[in-house]
């Protein structure tokens, strides 16, 4: 069917103003623009849902059996887009990390401040010295050293680069020597 969403919000605009004009102005679109949008629903539906003359615009039987069924469902569409769009403002849900028994210690500080942030959210921290596939297990997230990420993975980096060093005293390489 042609028209989609935007047809059909037309439509109960029209319906419930009574007019293509304040429709067009509660809908931010020009009334030429309306106008197109019903015409072109109504050659795809094959039907006139609206009488129109110059002063007047009335739903015709087959308008008004029309918008008591999309009413509802227009209605129902309209909640679920607005229950996924606040939950893009406030994120909430189960996010699943993987990671070795070290990183788990490094990011559980940050972990219990994010919790703290958004309490509608749950973590679930897996920590193993193994590696795993994290899509195949499930996981959002994954912790690794650089260098143990698979290609095909997208990588960002955690904190700062790191260096290491290996410190002993003179006692020690002299003992080592004697092995």
């Amino acid at each position: 069917m042609d028209g989609g969403l935007k047809g059909l919000e037309a439509v109960l605009a029209i319906a419930r103003r009574g007019s293509f004009r304040a429709a067009a102005l509660d809908l931010g679109m020009s009334t030429t623009a309306l106008s197109h949008t019903i015409a072109r629903l109504e050659g795809s539906l094959g039907v006139r849902l609206f009488n129109r003359t110059t002063r007047s615009v009335s739903l015709s039987d087959a308008g008004r059996a029309f918008v008591d069924r999309i009413a509802p469902a227009v209605a129902e569409i309209r909640g679920a887009m607005e229950t996924v769009q606040s939950q893009r403002l406030t994120p909430s849900g189960l996010l699943r990390i993987n990671a070795s028994v070290q990183a788990g210690r490094e990011i559980t500080p940050l972990v219990l401040t994010f919790l703290r942030r958004y309490p509608e959210m749950q973590v679930d921290l897996v920590t193993e010295g193994r590696l795993i596939d994290i899509v195949a297990g499930g996981f959002d997230l994954g912790l690794r050293p650089a260098d143990l990420v698979p290609r095909d993975m997208i990588a960002l980096p955690l904190g700062r680069p790191q260096r290491y060093a290996v410190v002993a005293s003179p006692d020690w390489r002299r003992h080592m020597a004697r092995l």
